[in-house]
């Protein structure tokens, strides 16, 4: 099944789903920034939780995910990026295991993003824990400094359907257009081969193309921006909205 169903949005069928990062530092920069959202067309929301100054205070992090839930009915991702993956701040692995927990339990969210190279022990863990709890896993792997072989770019979206990713995600860094390029072909291969959603992306402004072209490779979610980014090369939600719309296919 290539379709991973989060309450009236599949993704991985029709058009790529389009999700929006919230990156706030406070309550009030996060709720503004939702609010921002209204007049814009989108799947998803995706609250980037290590932007947030207090998101090592557990009852400030679930009192957080309450206010965005009574705010909104879209489904909610929420991730944890790693300093090593282009994220804010560095947790340890029971830091990070708390802040999963907290964020699962709350049934406040839909999905959680899990980082693969967290480690094979404790990505098993933080798996369990979001599915006992009904709560999809994006597994992800962020590459900043380059765009890895096409071998082993299908070995790690391979590997994390093997570890429980119910969505598989992998961002590269492109240095020229024929890295563009292989990082499409690996999309269109590994959307044929694994049994569950790919996303992928070409960061910056040269991989633009792969926030675009998700519904002839097989990506199925594209990040954009709101009215600030979260990663280079995100376009803006209404300009995205229409590039999708002009090449969509029936």
């Amino acid at each position: 099944m290539k379709v991973c169903c989060v309450k009236d949005v599949c993704i991985g069928e029709g058009k790529p789903k389009i999700c929006l990062p919230i990156v706030g530092h406070n309550d009030e920069e996060i709720l503004s920034q939702l609010d921002s959202f209204q007049d814009l067309t989108y799947d998803l929301i995706e609250l980037r939780i290590d932007y947030y100054q207090d998101m090592k205070d557990n009852e400030k992090v679930k009192c957080l995910l309450r206010k965005l839930r009574a705010q909104t009915d879209v489904p909610l991702l929420l991730t944890y990026r790693s300093l090593k993956e282009g994220g804010c701040i560095q947790l340890s692995d029971q830091e990070y295991k708390k802040l999963i927990q907290i964020a699962c339990e709350s049934h406040c969210i839909d999905l959680v993003d899990i980082e693969l190279m967290s480690g094979n022990a404790l990505v098993f863990e933080l798996v369990e824990i979001a599915h006992q709890n009904k709560i999809k896993v994006v597994m992800s792997n962020h590459d900043f400094q380059g765009t890895p072989s096409s071998h082993d770019m299908m070995d790690r979206l391979e590997k994390m359907e093997i570890l429980g990713g119910d969505i598989c995600k992998l961002a590269v860094m492109p240095q020229t257009y024929k890295d563009v390029i292989r990082l499409l072909n690996v999309t269109l291969e590994m959307s044929e081969r694994l049994n569950r959603p790919v996303v992928t992306m070409s960061m910056g402004d040269l991989g633009k193309i792969s926030r675009i072209a998700g519904e002839l490779t097989g990506s199925s979610i594209t990040f954009a921006s709101g009215h600030q980014a979260s990663a280079p090369g995100q376009i803006p939600a209404n300009q995205l909205n229409a590039l999708l719309e002009a090449i969509h296919h029936d």
